[in-house]
């Protein structure tokens, strides 16, 4: 049990990448946080990979363990590991992601550049780029642009570049469309 516990850190150093992280959130260290990405109070992601850029509300929770229900017995302490059993699939969030508060993303789940998930929302499969999303289970609602504009932003990579240049690149995609 304390190997599990001992997985678990707060990300205090990656405020020097300009990434906040508030308090009472957790994350696993075997998480990566991409540049420029907020992620709120009372949070918890477990082998989850976020992009750059990401604003993650209050009270998230991403990829949170999940119990075989198909063994004799559904409790971890019949698991010869049990953080790797109940982590099984890796999270991805892509760049540029909106998640709102209260919301969880089940284990495995990607969830493409540019989507917002709405608040109080549990998303049990992909969503695509672009994409807003709510409801439980979230359900895709519409698409936040078509798919000439998707193309133009995912062509222009905005989010690889610092908070100037990119605060550039996206003015100059605002006059283009």
């Amino acid at each position: 049990m304390f190997n599990f516990i001992k997985r678990f850190i707060r990300l205090k150093q990656f405020n020097s990448k300009h990434i906040t992280v508030m308090n009472n959130t957790v994350i696993s260290d075997d998480s990566e946080i991409g540049e420029f990405t907020y992620i709120g109070f009372n949070c918890f992601l477990t082998k989850a990979t976020v992009g750059r850029y990401c604003s993650i509300a209050n009270n998230v929770s991403i990829g949170m363990g999940e119990h075989l229900i198909d063994e004799v017995s559904t409790s971890s302490l019949f698991y010869n590991n049990a953080y790797e059993t109940l982590t099984l699939k890796h999270c991805t969030i892509g760049n540029d992601v909106w998640i709102g508060v209260n919301a969880v993303i089940r284990r495995g789940v990607v969830i493409g550049n540019g989507a917002i998930i709405g608040a109080n929302s549990f998303v049990n499969k992909d969503v695509p780029a672009y994409s807003i999303v709510g409801g439980i289970p979230a359900k895709k609602l519409k698409s936040r642009f078509t798919c000439d504009v998707i193309d133009k932003i995912e062509q222009s990579k905005w989010w690889l570049h610092d908070l100037e240049e990119a605060k550039q690149i996206i003015e100059k995609l605002k006059i283009n469309d």
